[in-house]
């Protein structure tokens, strides 16, 4: 066949068709290429979320492996005070027994026996305390905390029990204290100590009880804070303006009672009893009590402006 064929418009129709049948046929049989298309944007978010999860899983690891170690050394802190105050405790008891039986015996007076045994008594009070740290440092994994705005831990207010603590303090020094001005008084009736040295315990038994009120206005404030009734924020300026009250007191008795030996002391000085140097000590000694007084108003003035 010589002559060049040429297609009529039939025979281009019918091969286009069947050439479009073909290209879907094979579509269809082709495997999936497992890829779907997300824009870029996602993407990207989504590898940041990832990395940030990752990081912060990372942060949290580092977080319980640093807060084991420190609960570890708080705890090993905590039972080694418990120790120690536990070995004096029993060191103590065993002095004031042997002092109990002297006294029994006339050997010991009744003013030194009576010490020992308060201090048997404060010892017990330092390992009760211990015991609490212990049990906060347990219950917490940190060092034991005296804000008023604390938290309890493990359904206990350890500020609080803390704070009755220092009370019972307080309460064996005002027996000690109690028991010598019975003693000064008898001394002094007899001429043998100077009224002035009686007026000081007087005034050291008037600072523990002013001391006992300040703790007890201090549990006040926390039980309202553990209630919910007032802020840390209102706690804490509460706290502070309660211990500047305390301040304050103690300042302005410490000068009053220094303004009067200085008195005594000058007279003496006059009457060349004493030397100069003695009075200029004095002097020293009520320059520093009558800055503390200047402080402790300066702060109280401050607080008071808070509130």
């Amino acid at each position: 066949m010589s002559e060049i064929y040429e297609p009529d418009n039939q025979f281009l129709d019918r091969l286009e068709w069947q050439l479009s049948s073909e290209y879907r046929r094979a579509s269809r049989l082709k495997p999936a290429s497992g890829k779907i298309a997300i824009p870029r944007k996602v993407v990207a978010i989504t590898c940041m979320v990832g990395i940030l999860m990752t990081g912060v899983a990372v942060i949290k690891a580092a977080e319980y492996i640093q807060d084991s170690w420190r609960k570890k050394i708080e705890i090993a802190r905590a039972e080694t005070e418990v120790k120690l105050k536990k070995a004096h405790l029993e060191s103590t008891r065993e002095i004031a027994s042997r002092a109990e039986m002297r006294f029994s015996n006339g050997l010991v007076e009744e003013e030194e026996y009576r010490v020992i045994q308060i201090a048997a008594k404060r010892a017990e009070l330092d390992w009760n305390s211990s015991l609490l740290n212990l049990d906060e440092v347990k219950a917490s994994g940190v060092a034991p905390r005296n804000e008023l705005y604390a938290p309890e831990m493990g359904g206990r207010d350890f500020v609080s029990e803390r704070l009755k603590i220092e009370i019972k303090e307080i309460e064996l020094d005002l027996e000690l204290f109690r028991s010598r001005v019975e003693r000064l008084k008898q001394l002094v009736e007899k001429g043998l100590v100077q009224e002035d040295e009686l007026d000081l315990i007087q005034s050291e038994i008037a600072n523990r009880k002013m001391m006992i009120d300040k703790i007890q206005e201090r549990l006040d404030l926390r039980k309202r804070f553990v209630a919910g009734e007032i802020t840390a924020q209102e706690v804490e300026i509460g706290d502070r303006l309660n211990v500047a009250e305390r301040n304050l007191h103690l300042a302005q008795s410490r000068v009053d009672t220094l303004k009067e030996q200085m008195m005594r002391l000058k007279t003496l000085e006059t009457e060349r009893m004493i030397s100069p140097m003695e009075v200029k000590q004095m002097q020293y000694a009520l320059d520093a009590a009558q800055a503390e007084l200047e402080l402790a108003t300066m702060e109280l003035d401050v607080l008071k402006k808070l509130k």
